[in-house]
Parts: structure tokens; sequence; C-alpha cells
């Protein structure tokens, strides 16, 4: 396709595009606390496949055991140990656009361009996924009950909300795959929204629910929240004398972390009261998590890795724009393979 100033065009689509994908990892990954540590951890995944998949190991086979006397028959029996959780491919695109008076202001150097067209465009859309995922992990745009059928990817509220279908496998309290809940203080399964004070506490008893079906290996927890819980727990443990940030794995980020027992506490700024996420979602200062790290993945479609399109000339049929548009597009979802080691409190105040 043939488009005008090809000179200019051709430095904003190669500069641009290589702008773009150099900050993905560092300014839109990295600045997520939560997918700042899968990538760490390396749950961060490139792969394809009609959908998403594993085997999960769903019972024990203690129930079989037998004691029994000289004399007496052995018993026999099996179990069904394994289920197929799975997730569907979630698509999503942010537009990145040009007009023609952008275009002209940007072609006579630094000393006419107001603006560096290249860094604005790469920051902005940069921003703009960030802000995307974010509000998708924490499914602030959800509709409806199908949290598997919907368009977003899947959250982890949605993993770790109680009684919600989840992977296609439906949950209930304690009647209904309990194994597949997400980790319950109270060990009811419907305790997500009672009411818990932000003290060192209720932090011990929610890493203790995250821990009673199998281990997290050391240092492989991390706690996220708002400033205001955030601060709670910063100011008790400080009385403690017990504050400190060795063993943390974000503070080199610039997070704003500390270690209680052993486990990474971080303050997420899009869970604070005025974070670009709060729109739609009702009190995110409330809202606290801890995720065992091995437990999740992102993955990502290996052909829509959140790769920006070339930019194309709007203008060359009946009625077009004069402008250049180009498209970030992604392909992947977030799972939870073991809700039970991680837990959601959504009324920490």
């Amino acid at each position: 396709m043939t488009t005008p100033y090809t000179a200019l065009d051709a430095n904003i689509q190669a500069t641009t595009r290589d702008l773009f994908v150099r900050s993905i990892k560092a300014q839109a990954i990295m600045q997520m606390p939560l997918l700042a540590r899968l990538w760490m951890a390396k749950r961060v995944s490139w792969e394809g496949g009609t959908v998403i998949r594993r085997p999960v190991d769903k019972d024990d086979m203690q129930s079989l055991f037998q004691s029994y006397s000289a004399n007496e028959p052995l018993s026999s029996g099996s179990k069904t140990l394994l289920d197929d959780p799975y997730f569907t491919w979630k698509l999503g695109n942010l537009p990145v656009q040009y007009n023609v008076e952008t275009y002209l202001q940007n072609s006579g150097g630094d000393a006419t361009k107001p603006i560096d067209l290249v860094k604005f465009l790469a920051k902005k859309a940069v921003e703009g996924l960030k802000i995307g995922l974010y509000r998708m992990v924490y499914g602030i745009d959800s509709t409806g009950t199908d949290y598997d059928g919907k368009k977003e990817f899947n959250s982890v509220v949605d993993a770790l909300t109680h009684d919600r279908t989840y992977g296609h496998i439906s949950r209930a309290t304690t009647v209904t795959n309990s194994w597949w809940q997400g980790a319950s203080i109270a060990g009811t399964y419907d305790d997500n929204a009672t009411s818990y004070a932000p003290s060192i506490a209720n932090f011990r008893k929610a890493v203790t629910a995250c821990t009673r079906r199998g281990l997290t290996k050391p240092g492989g927890m991390l706690a996220c929240c708002g400033e205001s819980i955030f601060q709670e727990l910063q100011s008790q443990v400080e009385a403690r004398h017990i504050y400190n940030r060795d063993g943390s794995l974000l503070a080199k980020y610039g997070f704003n972390t500390m270690m209680i027992d052993g486990v990474e506490v971080v303050q997420d700024p899009f869970l604070g009261v005025e974070g670009p996420t709060t729109t739609g979602w009702t009190y995110p200062d409330k809202k606290f998590f801890i995720f065992s790290v091995d437990d999740w993945e992102l993955r990502i479609h290996p052909q829509r890795n959140v790769k920006l399109t070339p930019f194309v000339w709007q203008g060359d049929r009946s009625g077009g724009a004069d402008e250049w548009l180009a498209r970030v597009l992604i392909a992947g979802n977030l799972v939870c393979w073991r809700p039970k080691g991680s837990i959601y409190l959504s009324n920490m105040a």
C-alpha cells in the first residue's frame, strides 16, 4: 500500500514499534506487582493450543486405607483423583492512531514539532495496555454470571470468589468441589465478603488458610493490597520491631513492600482509592489478596503476543479519514491451577 509522506511514516512505523516492544516488559508487566512476580517466577508462558488446560489433583486416597485383622478380607476400591479444568483464549486490542495534523507537525525536526510522536505513541500505547490488563486481572469490567464465557481474561476475583464456576468446574461452599474453591479463613467457602480488620492476626489466619491443602515453597507467596491496608499492617509490624524488606523481590522495581512471616506484602497503587482501576469497582481499597505465585499462569498466545501491527493509512478509500491506525493485539488468559492456595477478601477494613 502506498502512503503519503513515506520517509516520515517509515520512521514512525519502525521506531514506534521498537519502542513499544521494548517497553512492554519494563513499563507494563513489571509495573504490576502480580504480573511482575509471575514474570520473575517464569509463570508467563507463550504457548498456543485450542484451549488452555491441564489435569489437576483434586483428592487423596486416604479413604481407601484399611486397618485389618489377620482373618479379615482386604478391601479394594478406586477414586477419581484428577479433574480437567480448561480456559478459552480471550482476545483484546488497543488502537494506536494519529491524524494528518499530528503527522505534519512532526515533520520539521526538534525545532518545530511540539511533541515527539514516536515516544508519545509508544508511551500512551503501553499505558493503555497496562490499565487494560489491570482491569482484566482484577475483573473490574466483568458483567453477568458466566465468568468463563465473558470476553475479558479470567480474573483473580473469578478464581478466588467462592461459588463462581471457574475453569468450567462448578463450585458451591462445602458441597460442590470445595477442593477447587479459593481459600477460606472460616473453612466455609462463603466468607469472601466477611469483614476482617487489617491486623497481623488476620493476616496470619489468611496465610494459614492458603496452606491447609498443600504448602507453598518458601518465598512463594505474595500479598497485594491498597495503601490503607498496607499502612495499617506496616504500623503494626513497626510497633513490634519486625518491619523489614529482606527477601522482597519487588522492592527493586520501586514498589512499597515489606515482609511479614516470610510473605512479601506489596502496596498495589491500582488498589488505592485513586488508582486508574477504581472506576466501576466498589471500595478497591478494601480488597486484600494473597497469591501462591506458582499456582498462577499468564498464558499469551504466540500469534497474538502483545504485538503492534503496522500503521495503515485510512484515506485510500472513499470516505476514509486522513489518519494512520495500528493495533496492539493480545490473546491469552490468566489462570489459576490451585485456587485453594490463594485467598481473596473483599472487605478488609
